[in-house]
């Protein structure tokens, strides 16, 4: 049987309004860290230890557009 890759895409929806205005890292289909300041949330990220490389974007408030950081 063929072992299945990890994948960086996630499998389940996440809702993100209440993170509306702050950067967001995800990983393993969690939110993993979030802020105002993209450095603070990438920190926060980082002290929980997650091995996988995350996705990092700013969720847009009502008023704007998508916003996307590839790293």
């Amino acid at each position: 049987m063929a072992q299945r890759k990890s994948s960086i895409y996630h499998t389940r929806a996440i809702p993100l309004d209440r993170y509306a205005g702050e950067w967001v890292v995800l990983a393993r289909d969690a939110v993993i860290g979030h802020s105002k300041s993209l450095p603070d949330a990438i920190h926060k990220a980082a002290q929980r230890g997650v091995k996988q490389k995350p996705a990092v974007f700013l969720v847009p408030r009502k008023d704007e557009g998508p916003f996307l950081l590839f790293l």
